[in-house]
């Protein structure tokens, strides 16, 4: 065989192996397909039994069960059933329900344990005594908000709060499984009691909720990117900037070799050492590119500050796509394969962002950002995309490079540079970046650094000046956050819309704070009348007198349709804006229908929700989530509203899937341009949710705002029998909105769909 045939017939082997190559990746993406497919089918199934579970609590818990019981009709004295993680037992007419731990819950434990759960009783709690073998009975008072139970319970429920938590330091029992008999005292005696275990383990157990979550949900994961990542077929060089001075060296090591450790190997690190006096670092620094020939090292023979060096290191890449790692940070193993893995199913992303948690000083993971979805007006609040960054190099080349004057948030600068020309944006729903949080830190608290804030707020400024001159920037609540504020067009009017259903206490309030309280002058209110006397047209009438009108419609002995009532009282509004406002609603804060209205008069918002709290300042709704409970719930609902939760998201203005028709509002066209509320399939429940989704499919976003501030003594205007969601209504929701149900943007899939407050998924939850 001369050279030429041989030639030929290597270039034939290398199209086979080509061939049998791309097969192989085929098989390889079908079968990782597959194994995605059983796992979204479990999560279904596991849905469906966790919906049949709580349709069966609310039957045995309901009306309809107490109605029973009060006949004579009960079969046994003693009905225990599960619902979800819930044990709940009904004996002599009290109450009793465990949520944590669940019975059969193998997760082995260590540390500090919590006992979660309510109760009520005909005559009263006096305490709930939990006894566990060894340790001495521990005795507590509920007082924990639960407005589910109350909701579900008036009769017995007067403070709403039935709620009790116990927590038990479990280092001082052996290894082993432990019975947990928790009693329910009323009256001096113990009235009902119920079952449950935990399973102790200090050498695998978990000392915290998040440790149990990175076990659970997070470590699985990581087997299947494996698999996957062989299979993709774009594998783009990633290039990773790291400014470096005086870092500590073993973080700094430990930042290097996160880098090493990638499972994807198409990367180079640029480093660029400002100037440190430390002659350890140069030596680690030149130790790790003398083994690595990815490796690039620049020492600057200057000190700039963190963007000089970034800059320095920028200049050195080469790559498709640049992301960004703090000299003491670190990436998770999979990190670049997550990225890769993102842009093969989205090659058209030009900044992706993963969610991140911290690490300490002994390397131990907590506190974890999990993100939502790509939100526009949360970042202008707060910087929630901070790590890991990553960009596509044509835009960076567009945007320019860090700016020296932002030094302490050329971070922040840079993304909102980038986001304003980025042509889409890709969440990566996984902890790819570790922050490291020693003493001093932003990790630890941003207080230490002030400079640090005001570069945030001067970045900020300048966003708002490219953007509109109708902007303009004040801080937030809390130090680290930021509230946008937008100019209203002169003479913008306002049609407030109250249903009344009959409570006239309540309207009296709602319409003396409103009227009282109110600060921005051009409005009206409109009281459509829905009760079955006529004391309502009477309190209008005591308020119709001052400078703003307050109309009167007639909608007398009609049955309750929440979407027929409004709809006719926006009919008779010319308004720019319409605001429907329950009439059990009261006004805290006196700006706060200028704080909505500079909001929904923006052209791509749509509709705007406020922050409602109960009379004892708990939440009442921060915007709605969709797909807890497999339907949809208010955000951090039962909390106390005067106190930070989840990285300040009650109290910062962000974008949601939907807000409550308590206080809702809409410009009038946009209103009508959805078809209004829905009088058909939403009479009663659902119809504010799905105005929301509406609007929301049309493009315009939906936002909560924490500076619209008002109490709500929520659902006078309904009857007890209203309060309950109607089947056919539920079942319009699921079918309607199946997919924004499925997967909410603004809720991280790796958060609880169980629960409002915002806490971590768990193996059993439903996703």
């Amino acid at each position: 065989m001369d050279q030429r045939e041989a030639l030929e017939a290597a270039q034939r082997a290398i199209e086979e192996l080509r061939s049998e190559l791309k097969t192989a990746r085929r098989h390889v993406r079908s079968l990782v397909s597959l194994i995605e497919r059983h796992e979204t089918q479990l999560s279904v199934q596991q849905s469906s039994i966790a919906r049949l579970d709580r349709i069966l609590m609310e039957l045995l818990t309901g009306r309809t069960w107490r109605t029973l019981r009060a006949a004579g009709r009960l079969i046994g004295k003693l009905v225990p059933f599960r619902s979800g993680a819930e044990q709940v037992l009904v004996r002599n007419g009290s109450y009793l329900v465990c949520d944590q731990p669940e019975p059969r819950d193998s997760t082995p434990r260590s540390g500090k344990i919590r006992i979660s759960g309510w109760c009520l009783a005909p005559d009263g709690v006096d305490s709930v005594q939990v006894d566990i073998p060894s340790l001495p009975l521990i005795e507590t008072s509920p007082n924990v908000p639960r407005p589910d139970v109350k909701r579900s319970h008036p009769e017995l429920d007067c403070t709403g709060r039935s709620g009790f938590s116990i927590d038990f330091d479990s280092l001082q029992l052996p290894n082993g499984r432990y019975p947990i008999t928790i009693r329910l005292i009323s009256n001096g005696k113990a009235v009902n009691h119920t079952k449950t275990s935990v399973r102790i383990d200090h050498e695998r157990g978990f000392a915290s909720d998040y440790e149990r979550w990175i076990q659970e949900i997070e470590q699985p994961g990581k087997e299947l990117i494996r698999l996957k990542l062989p299979s993709l077929e774009r594998r783009p060089l990633i290039s990773i900037v790291m400014p470096v001075y005086k870092t500590n060296p073993p973080d700094l090591s430990a930042a290097i070799q996160s880098v090493i450790d990638q499972t994807y190997d198409n990367w180079e690190l640029c480093i660029a050492d400002d100037y440190s006096s430390c002659a350890e670092v140069k030596s680690i620094l030149e130790d790790f590119a003398a083994g690595d020939r990815r490796i690039k090292l620049e020492f600057r023979s200057e000190r700039g500050g963190i963007s000089r060096a970034s800059n320095s290191a920028l200049e050195m890449t080469t790559g498709d796509y640049v992301c960004f790692l703090d000299h003491d940070d670190t990436l998770a193993p999979n990190a670049l394969a997550y990225i890769c893995e993102a842009l093969d199913r989205c090659p058209e992303a030009d900044l992706l962002y993963s969610d991140s948690d911290k690490i300490d000083e002994r390397g131990n993971r907590y506190e974890p950002f999990l993100k939502p979805d790509w939100s526009p007006d949360l970042l202008l609040s707060e910087n929630y995309i901070t790590h890991l960054l990553t960009l596509r190099k044509d835009l960076l080349q567009k945007i320019g490079s860090f700016d020296p004057a932002s030094d302490g948030a050329q971070d922040y600068d840079l993304i909102l540079k980038a986001v304003e020309r980025a042509a889409k944006i890709e969440h990566i729903p996984r902890v790819l970046y570790h922050w490291r949080a020693i003493e001093g830190s932003t990790a630890t608290a941003i207080e230490y650094k002030q400079y640090a804030l005001d570069a945030a707020g001067q970045a900020l400024a300048r966003y708002c000046e490219r953007a509109s001159d109708r902007m303009k920037v004040e801080p937030g609540k809390f130090v680290g956050r930021w509230r946008i504020r937008y100019a209203v067009p002169p003479d913008t009017r306002v049609s407030i819309i109250i249903a009344a259903g009959g409570r006239v206490d309540a309207l009296r309030t709602n319409l003396s704070s409103l009227l009282s309280k109110t600060v921005y002058p051009i409005y009206e209110v409109v009281v459509m009348d829905n009760s079955k006397h006529n004391t309502i047209e009477k309190v209008v009438k005591d308020f119709s007198g001052g400078p703003h009108g307050v109309r009167y419609i007639d909608w007398r002995n009609k049955p309750f349709n929440y979407s027929l009532i409004n709809n006719t009282a926006a009919r008779h509004c010319d308004s720019a804006v319409l605001l429907f406002l329950n009439d059990d609603t009261s006004v805290i804060e006196p700006d706060w229908l200028e704080a909505m209205l500079e909001l929904v008069v923006r052209p791509e918002v749509g509709a705007v929700g406020a922050k409602l709290l109960y009379p004892d300042r708990r939440i009442q709704h921060a915007g709605v989530v969709m797909g807890l409970y497999d339907n949809c719930g208010h955000a951090f609902k039962g909390l106390n509203g005067d106190t930070q939760h989840y990285f300040d998201f009650p109290d910062v203005i962000r974008n949601v899937s939907a807000v409550t028709g308590a206080c809702l509002a809409t410009k009038a066209q946009t209103f009508w341009e959805v078809g209004g509320f829905d009088e058909t399939e939403f009479a009663v429940a659902f119809n504010d949710i799905d105005l929301c989704l509406k609007i929301g499919s049309r493009g315009y976003r939906v936002l909560y705002t924490p500076h619209a501030l008002l109490y709500h003594f929520e659902a006078f205007s309904k009857t007890p029998k209203d309060l309950i969601p109607h089947p056919q209504e539920v079942a319009a929701m699921r079918s309607k909105w199946g997919v924004i149900i499925a997967a909410d943007p603004y809720y991280n899939p790796n958060l609880t769909r169980n629960d409002e407050d915002f806490s971590l998924r768990k193996k059993s939850d439903s996703i």
